[in-house]
């Protein structure tokens, strides 16, 4: 029996895979989407800056939305973890996952990042609150003239706080290695800016209702802020393309084409892996856009 061979894998059904499925399902295309059940919009309490929601809507929200519209359109979501992916002789895809082995003629990685996070006291359970923020071309607006707190420990994070000045001058940032990766052109940048720099060893952290979030030091010292911004960047979940010889950018993100192809033929990529702007409508463009190289490859090579 001739091995049953499928148009697309999809890796990852965060927006980006979500959204480059109900587009290949509308293509009429033989997928499968592949997920891990992890995506990082589901941390999302209520996002503002999504066109077509003025009234907030969380991510988990807006994640049971694209699956409805998934199904209204004949996909679904296959839980599981892609373990290996496999270029073969006659350039197809093996994708192999905890139970099966999948072959297909493309495939699209959408597994996005993951935040890095201190090991700080407290930091999860603020956290699960929904009161630690990651993306202030999100929420920024959202927090006017509050006092805000950046944690961070590089230039990256001095990036963040100068960006977030636009929102509120009343900025600290917290570096709580005590200025091991903090240089000294990042210091004096922030005193230009009149960004407040707080190093030490913070203690834990907590979310107080009348206060918001405390942070408690070493030396017996407290911090408040009514917003919380982690800055220590994010790991990019790129190693299936990687060890298929994909390449990366120095900032580790994926390197692709104007059609969302790496330069493995045949192999896509979408959302936040490709990209530092962590941002919902860039993922679901960018799938779009590979959603529909992917029909028209397969269309001109019948």
């Amino acid at each position: 029996m001739e091995e049953k061979v499928i148009d697309c894998v999809v890796v990852g059904a965060g927006p980006a895979g979500l959204a480059a499925g109900i587009n290949l399902q509308r293509f009429l295309r033989d997928i499968r989407i592949i997920d891990e059940e992890r995506s990082r919009a589901e941390l999302i309490p209520r996002t503002f800056n999504y066109p077509g929601f003025g009234e907030g809507i969380s991510g988990n929200a807006l994640l049971e939305r694209l699956r409805a519209q998934l199904k209204v359109n004949g996909g679904h979501v296959t839980p599981g973890r892609v373990v290996r992916l496999e270029r073969t002789a006659d350039g197809m895809f093996d994708v192999t996952t905890e139970t099966e082995v999948i072959r297909s003629r493309t495939v699209l990685l959408a597994s996005g990042v993951v935040d890095i996070e201190p090991e700080l006291k407290g930091f999860q359970e603020v956290k699960e609150k929904g009161l630690i923020r990651y993306c202030p071309i999100c929420d920024g607006f959202e927090f006017t003239k509050e006092r805000i707190g950046i944690i961070a420990r590089d230039a990256h994070g001095v990036d963040e706080a100068v960006f977030i000045k636009r929102f509120s001058a009343d900025l600290t940032l917290i570096d709580f290695e005590g200025g091991a990766y903090l240089d000294v052109a990042s210091t004096e940048r922030l005193e230009r800016e009149k960004i407040a720099l707080m190093q030490g060893e913070v203690g834990d952290m907590y979310a107080d209702a009348s206060q918001g979030i405390q942070l408690r030091m070493s030396d017996g010292s407290e911090y408040s802020f009514d917003a919380l911004y982690c800055a220590l960047g994010t790991q990019v979940r790129s190693d299936l393309g990687t060890n298929l010889g994909a390449l990366r950018n120095p900032h580790g993100y994926l390197v692709v084409n104007p059609h969302m192809q790496t330069g493995i033929e045949g192999l896509y990529a979408a959302g936040d892996m490709t990209n530092h702007l962590s941002q919902i409508t860039v993922a679901t463009g960018q799938a779009s856009i590979a959603a529909t190289a992917i029909h028209n490859r397969l269309q001109n090579r019948r």
